[in-house]
Order: C-alpha cells, then sequence, then structure tokens
C-alpha cells in the first residue's frame, strides 16, 4: 500500500507411517512436497558436527532509515548474497541404512525468520531436500524433482529463528549430486513472528484490524479463500504485498493472480520464479491465535500484463500466473470479478496488513470515482471504512494489491494506497483502489498491459463473472487447533477452535509407536491440559482423529 504522498524394508515402512501423518492437512507451512521426515530425524543423526555457514550481520539503523524514506511496499527481510554450493560446503555422512546425507547449518545471528533463495534448484529423480529448525519444530520438504523448473530457481517460506538446516537425502542408486545453489538469504527483521523464542503473542497489524473469522467475515469465506499474502521478492529486498486468485471466462481454474503494480514491477524474471504466496493464513477463530497459524504456499510466477505505472499513468494492476496449478486441496477460491463502472453500494477489502493474518475492513457508503494522488486519470475507487463490531478495520503496507469486493462478492479494484490508519484518529481517512474496470483496457493497448486479454482470451464481452471453487474433501478438512507450549517440558495444552465433532487424540513417537491415547467424547471445553511427563524428550507426533476430519501437529519435549 503507497500512502498518499533401519533395514530398508524397515524404513520404509517407518517412512510410509510418517507420510501419511505429515502430509495431512495440517502441515505447517505446506508447499508443494513429498512429505516425510529427513533421515537423520528417523535415525535420530546429532547435529553437533553440522557445518556452520555464518551471514554477514546487518544494520537495523539505516535499514531503519530507509525504510522511514520509502515505506512501502511493505520490507520485511533484506536480501543477504551468499554463494552456498552442494557440491563445496556442507558435509556428507552415511546413515545407519546406508545412504548418504548431506547437511549445512546456516546462522544469521540476530533474524526473527529466514527465508532462502535459490538460483540453481535440480533435484535428480529419488534426491530429497529438507529444511527445518534447529529445535525441529519447523521442517519444510521434501523438496524433490518435482519441484525442479526450467529457470531453475527455487524459494522456501519462512523458517522461524536466526538458524536453520538444508539437508539432502540422496536416493541410494543413484550417484548424480543435485544442483543445489543457495544465492540469498533473506533476513527477516520486522513483520514476521520469532516462534524460536517461545513468544506466545501473535500479529503486528493495528489493533483496529478484525480478523477474518469475526461476523464481519460470515459473508466472506468464499472469497476469503482466494485472498493470499505475498514474499515479494524483488532485488535486494522481500516484501509483504496482498492479492487474489482470479478466475477466467473459461473457468478453466488457471492460477491468475492480481496484485499491485507498485508491489510487483521492480521484480525481474528470476525474482518472480521466488515469490511466495501463502494461502489460508488466518485465525480459524474472530480471536488472534497464541502461536503462528498453519498455511499453505505456492512458489513462482510469471509476468502477464502490469499497468498504472504505480498508479501515476492508471490503475496500478500487477496480473502474474503461478508456475504451479494449485492443488485442490488446498480448497481455494477464483474470485469473481466486475468491470462494470458503476460504484458498488458496499463490500469488503480482504488483505494481509504488515504481513498479518487475514483482516476484513467493511464500508458502507457507496464507492467514488477518483484519480489517485493529484494524478488527471479516473482510475481508482475511492472507499471510507466504517466501524463494526469487532473494530474498524483499515489497511496498511502488506495489503497494498489485495482486493475490494462489491456487495455481490465481485473484485472490482486492487489497493493502490491511502490514508487510513489505525490508533491515530485516522480511521475513516480514504483509501484508493485502481479500479478493475479500468486495469481491463485502459491502462494500455496491448497484452501486456491489460487484463482483458488474459481475463477473457475469447473476447466474450463478459461484464461480471462468477468465481470458481475448487472441491474439496471434507475427509481432509483440518481441525483448527491451537497446541501449546510448543515445545513443551511436562504438560501439553489443547485448544479446539469452533469444533463440535467427536475426536480422540493421539500421540505417536518417530518410529510410528503410539505412545499416548485420550478418547473423548466431545472436547467441549476451551482448553484441555494433558500431562506428558511420562514421555521421554524428543519429536512425536500428536494425531487428532475426528469423524470427518484429522490434524496432525509436530511437538517437541524438551
Amino acid at each position: 500500500m503507497i500512502q498518499q504522498n533401519n533395514s530398508t524394508r524397515a524404513r520404509s515402512r517407518i517412512c510410509f507411517f510418517l507420510l501419511f501423518l505429515l502430509t495431512g492437512p495440517a502441515c505447517l507451512f505446506a508447499q508443494l512436497n513429498q512429505g516425510g521426515l529427513p533421515l537423520s530425524f528417523i535415525f535420530a543423526i546429532p547435529a553437533e558436527d553440522n557445518p556452520v555457514v555464518v551471514s554477514p550481520s546487518i544494520h537495523r539503523s539505516a535499514l531503519q532509515a530507509e525504510d522511514e524514506e520509502k515505506p512501502l511496499p511493505y520490507r520485511y527481510a533484506v536480501n543477504i548474497p551468499v554463494d552456498l554450493d552442494i557440491r563445496t560446503q556442507g558435509n556428507w555422512i552415511k546413515s545407519p541404512d546406508g545412504s548418504n546425507i548431506w547437511r549445512l547449518e546456516i546462522h544469521a545471528p540476530g533474524a526473527q525468520a529466514l527465508t532462502l533463495y535459490f538460483d540453481r534448484f535440480n533435484v535428480p529423480a529419488g534426491g530429497k531436500l529438507f529444511v527445518y529448525s534447529p529445535q525441529r519444530t519447523q521442517c519444510l520438504g521434501a523438496f524433490t524433482a518435482r519441484n525442479n523448473v526450467e529457470e531453475q530457481v527455487f524459494a522456501i517460506s519462512l523458517i522461524s529463528g536466526d538458524k536453520l538446516t538444508l539437508e539432502y537425502n540422496a536416493d541410494p542408486d543413484t550417484d548424480i549430486i543435485p544442483g543445489i545453489h543457495v544465492s540469498e538469504i533473506a533476513y527477516a527483521y520486522r513483520g514476521v513472528q520469532d516462534l524460536s523464542k517461545g513468544i506466545r503473542d501473535f500479529g503486528q497489524s493495528g489493533a483496529c484490524e478484525v480478523n477474518i473469522n469475526c461476523s464481519e467475515g460470515q459473508q466472506w469465506q468464499q472469497q476469503r479463500r482466494g485472498v493470499a499474502r505475498i514474499s515479494i521478492k524483488e532485488g535486494t529486498g522481500s516484501f509483504w504485498c496482498s492479492g487474489s486468485l482470479v478466475n477466467n471466462v473459461r473457468n478453466d481454474k488457471k492460477p491468475y493472480f492480481l496484485t499491485a503494480d507498485h508491489c510487483g514491477n521492480g521484480s525481474s524474471a528470476n525474482d518472480l520464479g521466488r515469490w511466495i504466496f501463502y494461502f489460508n493464513y488466518l485465525s480459524t477463530a474472530c480471536e488472534n491465535p497464541v502461536l503462528e497459524p498453519a498455511s499453505r504456499t505456492m512458489t513462482g510466477a510469471r509476468l502477464m500484463a502490469h499497468g498504472g505505472n504505480e498508479g501515476a499513468t492508471g490503475s496500478d494492476f500487477f496480473l502474474v500466473l503461478l508456475k504451479d496449478n494449485i492443488p485442490d486441496t488446498f480448497g481455494v477460491y477464483y474470485n469473481g470479478w466486475s468491470r462494470v463502472s458503476e460504484p458498488s453500494p458496499s463490500g469488503t477489502g480482504i488483505h494481509h496488513p504488515q504481513g498479518d493474518i487475514q483482516k476484513i475492513s467493511t464500508y458502507t457508503t457507496p464507492l467514488i470515482s477518483s484519480n489517485w494522488n493529484g494524478h488527471p486519470y479516473m482510475s481508482h475507487w475511492k472507499t471510507v471504512w466504517t466501524q463494526t463490531l469487532h473494530g474498524h478495520g483499515v489497511t496498511e503496507g502488506g495489503s497494498s494489491g489485495s482486493p475490494i469486493f462489491d456487495n455481490t462478492g465481485h473484485i472490482v479494484g486492487s489497493l493502490t494506497g491511502g490514508d487510513s490508519q489505525c490508533g491515530t484518529g485516522s480511521e475513516d481517512l480514504p483509501d484508493y483502489y485502481g479500479k478493475f474496470s479500468y486495469s481491463w483496457d485502459q491502462n494500455g493497448t496491448d497484452s501486456a498491459s491489460v487484463l482483458k486479454c488474459w481475463l477473457d482470451p475469447d473476447n466474450t464481452g463478459t461484464m461480471v463473472l462468477s468465481g470458481q471453487a475448487t472441491s474439496v474433501d471434507v475427509r481432509t478438512l483440518s481441525i483448527p487447533v491451537e497446541v501449546y507450549p510448543n515445545p513443551f517440558t511436562d504438560c501439553l495444552t489443547l485448544r479446539i477452535i469452533n469444533q463440535a465433532d467427536s475426536f480422540s487424540a493421539s500421540i505417536y513417537d518417530q518410529p510410528g509407536k503410539c505412545v499416548f491415547h485420550l478418547d473423548q467424547e466431545k472436547f467441549n471445553q476451551e482448553r484441555i491440559e494433558i500431562d506428558l511427563r511420562g514421555l521421554c524428550k524428543g519429536l512425536y507426533f500428536l494425531k487428532l482423529q475426528g469423524r470427518q476430519t484429522m490434524a496432525v501437529v509436530k511437538i517437541i519435549k524438551q
């Protein structure tokens, strides 16, 4: 937002069981991956011998000055150049079953979280790459040949804290060394939660913001499934923006994604290949969660069209196509749109302010046709937000590019910026959204500068298009659960949110043996405390099984 101005057979059985657990819908920050566990987890190989690469330090005062000078888009990380190659760094060892394991630890002192950018990513068939935190509470992967793309670029979603480990498990039947090279570390210094410190607090957006699962969002549950926060890679920085999947007239689930031009126009093609899209990043209740919620992520996009020169000459839109089709299991929604030029009488904006969990803002007075920041083009919708039951939702840095919906649930614009703020008496100052109708055909004359060539490729003249849902098997829907503290020492607390299903709780050790089981007719208390002092220290898996739902959460006993 711009402000205005053990044997192989035995091991296979273990891996199959854990793969079933880990690829359930409750996996944290699930990118397209094969699931499973690193061999070092399965064989309890200590990390003491891992080589450690320490990144250069950053100058926070200089970053703060830069952020004050250019507050938007909202930068949350600085990208530190590195030269980390599997062929020259790290350490190879043999696992007990004879497999080859490569590991390398990265330490970026003081970082709140880390992301890795790969400028060479070519994993041979059978190879598996994992990335995990020192406490093993976050584990991403396995990334495999399925993640290879022609440009050989890749990125992983955030790992909390200032340390992470890369681990590659080689296929025992091949001697091929993968092409894995990390060119940059995104050092997150704000706009993220540092889970490694065990802080029981969440969210950095303004106190007036309203979570999407408050009553204000009840009628907007389809639309919110299409909205995502985006980790934008642009040169030496990483930024938070928002945006939405958009349907096209062919209704073919082609993953077009709409955000703002000022979010993306500084990104190269290789930068775009390392954008990360976080879907379903939200609180499952009206209250803020105690711990960071899970999400589903996609990596990589290609530019289709953009226009407006950050709003200076038009509507400030940026349309990309995700590099992978989105699995139906993600449960996303391809939002519909309207290019009708009449102002909507009411509606909402759905967004991720400061990269926070999904929020909703409400307007109850008609949109007004407007220019942006004194420019002569009537390319924007002006809106003023309304106080509602749970707050006075506004927009902030990180909300840029997010959709505004009309009263019938169609996208009519994308956020450029404005003056609304929390807690300063500015909640009712206006915000400005680039008109969808302007982006349709008025920012230029060719396919690189308009929406219509992509969203209506057959030139049908459609004015209003409904959204497109993906089917979700209810048997795979996850139970909204908070588990804390994690890691724990003696007791573990479960909080099941808005859940009336009957289910059981089981805890499994790494080899897949059930070490704890609790049948419960119904978890009708707000919190359930489980005494686990009898368990040995280590990694476990908590499985909650309902009649139609399931969740699996990694837990650590310290």
